[in-house]
């Protein structure tokens, strides 16, 4: 008698950040979706939840392509903008680059939450993730309003059996209950936002049974368990997914508090392989030592290179019984996007340090440039995704 636990889907495909990049997860999607290999669910993460959401609005990759390159996906991308000097200087007085180099110093300190209380740790980080964060969305409570419209008429019908599902990662800061057990230092929590059928006794993922691996790497600063919620609207979670540290403030959600980006869980490989026999992940280059591993670890208390080592090492455990048993159905599959950032350089929003303000601008280009942009992501992502599939005789 095999005891092992039926997973509740055949194939999930992660969406592990991207940034501006993020249309080359759309073209990864089409080329699976072409040969047979449509994912049923979605996991996206930071700017990959924005490509989750593109794909819920549109699942047929044609639609989708429009989408990717319409006047209304492209308001949304440009209303994200770079926060003006003045407005900075209105915020408080700090320059950029004099925090980016304290938090490279603090990042190579143990513990630099030591010794302060709980409550004051969560309100100085709050400041300190309002205050210094580079970019805004203009007119941000109706920002992706206009991209419903794309949504197909039968969406999220029973009856179509060919729309991935979507989850969604964030994280959000943490105050634990008076009485609690739990480490004075816990100022986080990993957040997901899953459809309303994924925590199920059946599918052995009950919230209580998600546990967040970036706690074991972050010395006490992030709860082991992952708060799971499965009533929730696209545009404020996408929103809270995005809000990575100094990038976009935190976002607060009712119920859930104050809520930040998902790189807490960018590649949430484990849950993934909870979740499906077959996983599309995607390879990534390491992080930066001197502005986003330092920021990562000031925030989240752990270094994310060593975290992402032990994604890419990451080996499932078991797979589900099913009747077809092939390779295709029973894998862990790494797509080969580690170098998106060198082969799609021009192909993004572009960013500019501005020396004399000490401050990082926001350079989006024309429509037509976007346009350019978008659909040379897309065929990176769709090329390296069909590539793989042949390789590999999926």
């Amino acid at each position: 008698m095999n005891n092992q636990r039926v997973k509740p889907y055949e194939r999930v495909q992660l969406f592990s950040g991207g940034g501006s990049r993020f249309g080359y997860y759309l073209g990864s999607y089409a080329a699976l979706a072409a040969h047979d290999l449509t994912p049923d669910i979605i996991v996206g993460t930071c700017g990959g939840s924005l490509s989750a959401y593109l794909v819920h609005l549109a699942p047929d990759p044609k639609d989708l392509q429009a989408l990717m390159c319409s006047r209304e996906l492209y308001r949304v991308i440009t209303a994200i903008r770079h926060v003006a000097p003045d407005e900075a200087n209105k915020r408080l007085k700090l320059r950029y680059m004099t925090h980016a180099l304290k938090r490279w110093r603090l990042s190579k300190q143990r513990d630099n939450g030591q010794g302060q209380r709980q409550a004051d740790r969560y309100e100085r980080l709050l400041n300190e993730l309002q205050q210094l964060a580079m970019f805004r969305i203009d007119n941000e409570q109706y920002w992706l309003d206009e991209l419903s419209q794309f949504a197909a008429s039968d969406n999220g019908s029973a009856a179509d059996k060919t729309t991935s599902e979507i989850a969604i990662i964030a994280s959000r800061l943490y105050q634990a209950p008076i009485d609690s057990l739990y480490n004075e230092k816990l100022a986080l929590q990993e957040l997901l936002f899953a459809p309303p059928c994924l925590p199920n006794s059946a599918s052995g993922l009950a919230e209580e049974q998600i546990t967040s691996p970036a706690h074991i790497f972050a010395n006490g600063r992030i709860h082991p368990s992952v708060k799971v919620q499965t009533q929730w609207d696209f545009a404020p979670v996408i929103r809270a997914s995005m809000a990575d540290m100094y990038y976009l403030p935190p976002t607060y959600i009712t119920e859930l508090g104050w809520c930040l980006g998902g790189v807490i869980n960018l590649t949430p490989i484990e849950l993934a392989c909870q979740l499906g026999d077959s996983v599309f992940a995607e390879t990534k280059a390491g992080y930066d030592l001197w502005l986003a591993a330092p920021a990562i670890q000031h925030v989240f208390g752990f270094d994310p290179n060593e975290r992402l080592a032990a994604v890419h090492g990451y080996q499932p455990i078991s797979v589900s019984p099913r009747t077809d048993t092939t390779n295709k159905n029973r894998q862990l599959h790494w797509l080969p996007f580690a170098d998106n950032e060198q082969q799609l350089r021009g192909q993004n929003v572009q960013k500019r340090f501005n020396l004399k303000q000490m401050t990082v601008e926001l350079i989006h280009s024309d429509y037509d440039g976007f346009v350019q942009q978008m659909q040379a992501q897309w065929q990176y992502g769709y090329q390296r995704t069909v590539d793989y599939i042949q390789q590999h005789k999926l």
